[in-house]
This record gives structure tokens, sequence and C-alpha cells, in this order.
């Protein structure tokens, strides 16, 4: 069986409006509902990770939902790893393979939740990585330090997909350890479990800023 957990609960601070970009109408309805139906074919549960003080306006936005009944909301913590650790406690004993997913990531494709599904299967561990195109430099105190070697590089996306058990003890060491990571993967990635790569999607942007709508 497959869990997603959807990553709602930001307070989008970079995109400069009155409310959580994750909630901003797209087309009729919000932006997390864009994500959530993408993966709505593939999940057998899902966890909504949201703010408290939009947990009563979804609860009436997925009420009607056919697959209303396959779905529960859990409020956030103050860290993305936070908020997904709570929504990863929620999954049924029945759950097998996880994904985690950026309700701001809009335009994922049916074929890439498809083949991280099939490699998590494969690997336990999987995301979608897209190749720089442009020349990465590292800067200090405003000058450049080095430039990077962009081949060796790669820009993480979701959903990522994991055992639900290796990713539930890559939570629970990084507790112990104090660590945040900015991606699942990376919590996976500490305990010397190695994450498999399947080639990104472009048009899987992330919405961060305004114009990117």
């Amino acid at each position: 069986m497959i869990g997603l957990v959807l990553a709602a609960a930001g307070t989008g601070s970079r995109f400069a409006s009155g409310l959580p970009k994750q909630f901003t109408d797209v087309q009729g309805k919000p932006l997390y509902l864009h994500a959530l139906e993408l993966f709505s074919t593939f999940f057998d549960q899902a966890i909504i990770v949201l703010p408290q003080a939009w947990k009563e306006e979804v609860e009436s936005q997925v009420q009607l939902l056919p697959y209303q009944d396959k779905l529960i909301l859990e409020v956030g913590g103050p860290q993305r790893q936070d908020s997904v650790g709570r929504g990863l406690s929620r999954l049924s004993d029945g759950i097998r393979t996880v994904l985690v997913h950026d309700a701001v990531r809009p335009f994922t494709s049916a074929h890439l939740i498809s083949r991280v599904i099939d490699e998590t299967r494969r690997h336990q561990a999987c995301i979608p990585v897209l190749p720089l195109r442009d020349t990465i430099k590292e800067v200090c105190d405003g000058r450049i330090a080095r430039t990077l070697d962009r081949e060796s590089l790669g820009l993480a996306q979701t959903p990522q997909g994991f055992e639900i058990n290796l990713l539930k003890r890559a939570f629970a060491q990084a507790k112990r350890d104090g660590f945040h990571g900015t991606d699942e993967a990376a919590l996976v990635e500490r305990l010397g479990v190695p994450v498999h790569v399947v080639p990104g999607d472009r048009a899987n942007i992330k919405v961060t800023w305004k114009e990117d709508l």
C-alpha cells in the first residue's frame, strides 16, 4: 500500500502574500488541491499536513472529494521536518511505501510519480533530480570563492519515495541527533542508505515566488 504525506504547513514568507501560497486560488481551487489530485489514483491513504489556522477551511474543501475517506488532516510543526514527521506518524500500519510531496508543486506528472514508486520499491529510497544548466558559484562575503563542478550536482524535487520503516528510522535518528534537513532524502542519507535517483521534470516546479504562477 502507498501512503502520501502532502507538506502544506509552510508560511510561504517569500511569496509575499496575505495567505500561505499553498492556499492560493488557481483556476478555481487552491494550489494544494491541484497537487493532491495528481496523486489520487496512486495513494491508499494521504495525510495533509497544514497550519492549525487552516484546518477548518481545508476540511470543508476536501469533504466532497471522491477519495475523501482516504484523507487525514494533521497540524504541522515549527519546521518542515517536524510537519512531515507528524504526517508520517499518522499513516496506517498497512502502508509500505510513502511518498512525500510539496503542496506547492502542482505540475507533477503521473509518469514521474510512477517512476519514483517503482524505483522506491526496488531500492527503498528514490527521489527525482534535475541536472543543472547554469554554472554554480560558491560565494563568500560578496565574492566568488570557487566554481563548483555542476556535472556532479543536481536539483532535488518531490515526490520523494521511501520504504516507510526506513524513513521512520531516519526521522528517529535525526531527532536524537538534533539534525534538521531540508528534505527527507537528507535524513536517509545520514543512515548510510543509498538514495537512488530518477530524472526530474522541469515542469515540476516549486511555486516559491508570485511570478512562478
